[in-house]
């Protein structure tokens, strides 16, 4: 009997597992929409040329190039790169760097055709940061996303900004993405369902994990980028927003991650890491997905299967626990609240 209920339990495990995917689907999607950051391996070559119907409006820190038909789009990126440009590097405790070149995809194949590279069709903008290359796709030829085309531009801004200075050294891609998700006020509410998600179909992943690239499995892939969002936001929470300066400092110097966050938060990485993963996993924040986007319903699903099986007891304590769980997760929803100033500032 004892075997049997064990069995049962794997199996409606699967089956919540199945169920959270399906409905989860719709905000994996939404999140490979985010911007990217290019391989950077080809990083010392000129702007590709670009068709003449292409008009430069040349400014202080960027050149923005595009179609007569979206000069009003590229004023307005123009005059905010302006004002972002050396906002964002003095945030991250870098120097500007070499002007930018963004470039204002007219259509989908335009976006395609006119980078130096392959990339992906999901991105709304890529960056090429020792090219000093931005690529963004003009309102016409995004899939709906809501978010603004300047708070992508801040997006791939940070990118090219860090890779400016770390030069040829690799930027870890926690604090790639993670920074420019926090400097372009990704920082949301959203983030807690995106990790639940991740965490039921896999657990969370190491900082060593998410040093060198992300999954492909674009469930994973999604929660990597909320683990680095997470992270960012969590040490500038933690140890004050001047000790992602510091780490960016630390690390473009050519000094080791550890080495780095030691001096950017007077802890070892390890203690940083078991503080910042406990505090996800001891939060019962995978449950969040249960309660996401409709999907509530399928809690029905389990509590009937335990009720039929005689398990009230156990139900009871779980209900407790869940209780309580719940208590902790509106109690991270409001950290995110409380600090997401700090990334639209």
């Amino acid at each position: 009997m004892l075997a049997t209920g064990t069995k049962i339990q794997s199996m409606l495990t699967a089956l919540l597992l199945l169920i959270t995917t399906f409905f989860s689907a719709p905000a994996q999607a939404q999140a490979w929409e985010a911007a990217a950051v290019v391989d950077v391996s080809v990083s010392l070559e000129p702007m590709p040329e670009l068709p003449n119907t292409y008009v430069p409006d040349p400014g202080l820190y960027a050149t923005v190039h595009a179609r007569p038909i979206d000069r009003q789009t590229a004023k307005q990126l123009s005059e905010h790169a302006a004002q972002v440009i050396p906002e964002l590097a003095e945030r991250l405790g870098v120097g500007t760097g070499r002007s930018m070149n963004i470039v204002l995809a007219h259509d989908q194949g335009d976006f395609e055709d006119l980078q130096p590279g392959r990339t992906h069709d999901w991105a709304d903008g890529t960056a090429w940061p020792q090219r000093s290359l931005i690529y963004l796709k003009a309102p016409r030829a995004r899939s709906g996303n809501s978010k603004d085309l300047e708070q992508v531009l801040e997006h791939e801004v940070v990118h090219v900004l860090l890779g400016q200075a770390f030069g040829r050294r690799p930027v870890p891609t926690w604090l790639q993405e993670g920074m420019a998700q926090y400097y372009a006020g990704e920082v949301t509410p959203d983030l807690p369902k995106r990790i639940s998600r991740g965490m039921i179909g896999g657990g969370l992943m190491s900082l060593e994990q998410l040093s060198y690239g992300f999954p492909r499995n674009p469930q994973r892939a999604d929660l990597a980028y909320a683990q680095s969002a997470d992270l960012i936001n969590w040490l500038a929470s933690e140890h004050g927003e001047e000790s992602l300066g510091v780490l960016v400092q630390q690390m473009s110097r050519g000094e080791s991650m550890n080495a780095s966050l030691y001096t950017a938060t007077g802890v070892t990485s390890a203690e940083l890491e078991e503080a910042w993963q406990s505090r996800l996993k001891d939060s019962g924040l995978w449950l969040a997905a249960f309660f996401a986007e409709g999907s509530f319903f399928v809690l029905v699903i389990p509590l009937a299967l335990f009720g039929a099986w005689g398990l009230r007891k156990r139900q009871k304590e779980t209900l407790a626990r869940w209780e309580e769980e719940e208590r902790r997760r509106a109690a991270y929803n409001a950290f995110v609240a409380r600090t997401q100033w700090m990334s639209m500032g």
